[in-house]
């Protein structure tokens, strides 16, 4: 067999197991460091989505901003109800659609949230020079566009 294509398929094959494992590392270290919070990644997105928007989300919009099915972004919103961090409220428009709407606590909670992820922010600029976090992002940004 040629060796240049070995090499490159080799390389690409390191580069896709990085990627998984590095996806699935990133996430447990952010689930640890909002841990202290009591907040998992996903609650966290989700509270930020809220926060972002400025005003209450219909399920649905929450489900494909997550990139989720809508009854795994409804069963999130229901911890997060359960939790006292959102409530659900009728859209004032069409009283057949629900809506999240983040209350005080979600947005104190989710504000202890980013305090937390400063240790990862730390963590990253120690790990990374400005120029090479400029480069990973260009890169991922990348990979991202490609497999939407």
């Amino acid at each position: 067999m040629n060796k240049k294509v070995d090499q490159i398929d080799e390389k690409i094959v390191r580069l896709i197991g990085l990627l998984s494992r590095t996806e699935k590392i990133t996430d447990g270290h952010m689930n640890a460091v909002l841990q202290s919070v009591r907040l998992t990644c996903a609650q966290h997105h989700v509270l930020k989505l809220l926060i972002m928007a400025g005003e209450p989300l219909p399920l649905g919009q929450i489900a494909e901003k997550l990139h989720s099915v809508r009854s795994n972004a409804t069963q999130m919103v229901d911890r997060l109800v359960a939790e006292g961090l959102v409530e659900r409220i009728f859209d004032p428009a069409d009283r057949r659609r629900v809506l999240a709407q983040i209350t005080e606590e979600g947005c104190h909670r989710f504000e202890a949230a980013t305090q937390a992820e400063r240790q990862i922010e730390q963590e990253l600029c120690a790990c990374f020079s400005l120029e090479e976090r400029d480069q990973l992002i260009i890169l991922l940004s990348r990979l991202e566009e490609v497999w939407k």
